[in-house]
């Protein structure tokens, strides 16, 4: 007589959920993009937004990533959605461009199975070459964020020379997460990237652990000493601000800073 894990049916149940769920979402144009900014911490200047991937229902409502989690890591799927939205954050990109904006960098995240060349699909360079380029942006205007999960996974030294392709026309790349995954000290070395960003766990932890904070003060020193920018995540208080600052780190997101709104709701200020 078998036996099924009631836990494990309810997980399986879930994920077929957040399929469908994500599905109907690329059907329907329910997708949308929201921005958070990053600021210069040594100016306080917004130099760019993060796009963040969101799911407005048509009642108004808006939905995190949780609901649509299973999607994200779908082969199929997850690649569909990425393509989203590079499109969705290059199109807002060329909006804000036209617009005489001075937006600085749309930073997106891309997941593995984007690096996966499929027979009469683009590879991850291509497509990404192909929309800026139609859209008439610079590389400067977009950047890639690519996890430690990604980096690490089995295209993972396919991936290696799609972030060198990318940094070779001019675009930022970030390893996102930082400390969080498997990454070793080696990784560091190999992969090609322009910046660090520090998972927003540590950040929250670091003025009241005495050992978050050696993590993060740790991560900034080595990162500078590797030549690269650092940004830290999940930035909520004014004392982590300072702390951050002090430390010599060079950006930072978060609620501090600003919430992750639509498109519509991005206030420019005059210089």
């Amino acid at each position: 007589m078998s036996r099924i894990d009631p836990g494990r049916l309810d997980r399986a149940k879930a994920d077929k959920a957040a399929l469908a769920i994500a599905e109907e979402a690329l059907a329907q144009g329910l997708f949308v993009l929201h921005y958070q900014p990053k600021i210069a911490l040594d100016t306080g200047r917004r130099v760019g937004f993060e796009a963040l991937l969101r799911l407005k229902k048509p009642d108004g409502s808006v939905l995190g990533p949780a609901t649509f989690a299973a999607a994200l890591h779908d082969p199929i799927l997850s690649r569909r959605i990425g393509s989203h939205v590079l499109k969705s954050a290059v199109a807002q990109a060329q909006a804000w461009e036209t617009a005489g904006v001075d937006f600085g960098h749309i930073a997106v995240n891309v997941s593995s199975s984007q690096f996966i060349a499929f027979p009469g699909s683009p590879c991850l360079v291509d497509e990404i070459l192909a929309a800026t380029r139609s859209a008439g942006l610079s590389p400067r205007h977009i950047q890639i964020e690519v996890t430690e999960g990604v980096m690490l996974s089995e295209q993972g030294g396919d991936i290696g020379v799609q972030l060198e392709a990318l940094r070779a026309a001019g675009f930022i790349v970030a390893f996102d997460d930082f400390g969080t995954g498997f990454a070793s000290l080696v990784h560091l070395k190999e992969f090609a990237y322009n910046q660090i960003k520090i998972d927003g766990s540590f950040v929250r932890a670091m003025t009241a652990a005495n050992a978050d904070y050696a993590i993060v003060k740790a991560i900034i020193d080595m990162a500078m000493a590797l030549g690269k920018k650092v940004v830290a995540e999940g930035v909520e208080t004014v004392t982590e601000f300072h702390a951050l600052r002090e430390l010599g780190c060079h950006y930072g997101q978060g609620f501090f800073f600003g919430r992750p709104v639509g498109a519509s709701d991005v206030r420019f200020f005059p210089a």
